[in-house]
């Protein structure tokens, strides 16, 4: 059986036409996935003058959990304080009374000192991760510190064998804290967090 002229053969596909134009392939499918390679993270080192200032908070966390600890195990002889304390306002309350305001406030003024020391370890990892600006708030956080530590210092260091201990900790760990916040904005630490275009596995500079 004979066909028409300029058509193909049964069962046999292509794009010619009638005029006799050869057939033309049909185009690539396009890709079903996306081949574009994962942008590479940054590696933000950072330079010593940052790691001193990481140093200088573990070093006053150091402190000030020594400190809590010291407390602790003086606990006996810091409750006995605290009651005399409390005594010595006159405010006519009975010895249980008494008793139970000072566990309240020893446990409480502990409490402060770990949510200090908390707060200021969050800060300090937000921080190392480039905000800058987190150093404001560290030096506002700076001022509730030396509130806590006067509290600390005047009910925790109570007269005995850990007075001075408790107290040189408790000044220390504010100590480092501050020295640690003005590290922060100095020159070769300031530089790093305020830099805008990250390196690749180098300091920036």
């Amino acid at each position: 059986m004979s066909h028409a002229p300029g058509m193909g053969a049964p069962g046999v596909q292509g794009t010619g036409d009638l005029s006799g134009e050869p057939a033309r392939p049909a185009p690539p499918r396009p890709p079903l996935s996306d081949h574009t390679p994962a942008p590479i993270k940054e590696i933000l080192t950072p330079p010593p003058a940052v790691k001193r200032v990481r140093f200088l908070w573990i070093l006053s966390f150091a402190s000030g959990l020594i400190a809590g600890i010291f407390a602790f195990f003086a606990q006996d002889a810091i409750l006995e304080h605290v009651r005399g304390l409390i005594n010595g306002l006159e405010r006519g309350d009975d010895q249980e009374t008494v008793e139970a305001l000072a566990v309240v406030v020893f446990w409480g003024t502990l409490g402060m000192l770990a949510l200090v020391i908390l707060v200021e370890a969050v800060l300090l990892v937000v921080l190392l991760r480039r905000h800058g600006k987190v150093r404001f708030v560290l030096l506002a956080m700076l001022l509730v510190h030396g509130v806590v530590t006067l509290l600390a210092d005047a009910f925790l260091a109570a007269p005995g064998d850990q007075e001075l201990g408790i107290r040189v900790l408790l000044v220390l760990q504010l100590a480092l804290a501050g020295a640690a916040v003005v590290a922060s904005v100095l020159n070769g630490a300031g530089q790093w967090f305020r830099a805008e275009n990250q390196t690749r596995g180098h300091p920036a500079t």
